[in-house]
């Protein structure tokens, strides 16, 4: 039996220490081909992700507030949630609007100044506006789905309404610019709604409510010039926060807390003095009876805050009119003998 020869070249043996060549070229891949993007010089983009991730807050109120309030408002459960938040010209989000509409400019004003920092676009659609209507004027809430424009009462009903909504905007923008929302204006043909050029940047906030068996999108639409303005004020004011301790920050937020309490109303009730009586006696109670208290005319009484004891009181008249005059912070014993009597 013959034996294969084999031709193959014997391996050299590797020295100790000596490292053996590897190709490369095996790990090699063919790159595919580089896809590049077109770029639109005439629709630059002005915020990125990023920035854009800083409304997110206010789309988080916004989700809450309204939510809540509407569902308040209407007697009806609503359910809000975000959908997005994109970059365009002004031009494409009118387009994006039907032609039979209603539309709510609401100016964004400095809550100290006064001066108008943005005219913001609120647009519900038809669907919901006529919901509003029928649910406001007693109806059942099912005779919505209407294609047509709106009546000189209609647009006063959903003026009104819309001016409630503006309150809610305020509430969701505090946390990012001290700016007070309010309704300026409406129009019921978007073509018209021409406060900024139709090639301008915009920001357009999309939200979706459910009413019922009603699901529809509704959207804010914000000038990217002005807004900004608005998120680079409140970068540098979130940095310079971050920048100072911990007492500066706690004496920050106590000052915030204290101007949202200033407008507050709390109910002060003077009590003349605290007794038993029996209910018969209650029961024969007439006019001119008098009840005997055990204070004197010129001692002091108690002034409690929403029905807790803290300051003493003398009585008197001013101006014809019965007062007290606090003389001084309830002592632990004055609170005691109000609560133990």
């Amino acid at each position: 039996m013959k034996q294969k020869k084999d031709n193959s070249k014997p391996k050299a043996k590797k020295a100790k220490g000596e490292v053996s060549s590897y190709d490369f070229r095996q790990n090699t891949v063919r790159s595919e081909k580089a896809v590049v993007k077109s770029y639109d010089f005439k629709k630059p983009k002005k915020f990125t992700k990023e920035h854009l991730r800083g409304l997110n807050t206010v789309n988080e109120h916004i989700i809450r507030i309204f939510a809540s309030n509407l569902s308040g408002l209407l007697r009806v459960f609503c359910e809000v949630t975000q959908l997005k938040i994109v970059e365009c010209r002004y031009s494409e989000y009118l387009n994006t609007l039907p032609d039979k509409t209603l539309i709510g400019l609401v100016d964004m004003n400095d809550e100290k100044t006064g001066d108008n920092r943005c005219t913001m676009i609120t647009h519900f659609p038809s669907t919901i506006n006529f919901f509003i209507i029928d649910i406001l004027l007693g109806g059942a809430g099912t005779n919505y789905l209407l294609d047509r424009g709106y009546t000189d009462i209609e647009i006063a009903i959903l003026e009104n309404f819309y001016t409630k909504i503006t309150r809610y905007l305020t509430e969701a923008w505090k946390n990012l610019a001290d700016v007070k929302c309010e309704l300026t204006g409406y129009e019921t043909n978007p073509r018209l709604a021409q406060f900024i050029s139709l090639e301008d940047s915009v920001v357009v906030m999309s939200f979706q409510i459910k009413m019922r068996e009603i699901t529809d999108v509704f959207s804010f639409c914000l000038p990217s010039i002005n807004l900004d303005s608005i998120l680079r004020e409140a970068l540098t004011k979130h940095a310079k926060l971050n920048g100072k301790n911990e007492n500066d920050k706690e004496a920050i937020r106590k000052e915030q807390l204290a101007d949202s309490l200033k407008g507050s109303t709390m109910e002060l009730t003077a009590v003349l003095d605290n007794l038993y009586i029996d209910m018969q006696d209650i029961i024969n109670l007439k006019v001119s009876d008098v009840i005997p208290l055990n204070r004197r005319i010129d001692d002091n009484i108690i002034l409690t805050v929403e029905g807790e004891p803290k300051f003493t009181v003398r009585v008197g008249d001013r101006r014809i009119k019965k007062s007290v005059k606090i003389c001084g912070v309830a002592s632990t014993a004055d609170i005691n003998d109000f609560y133990n009597y």
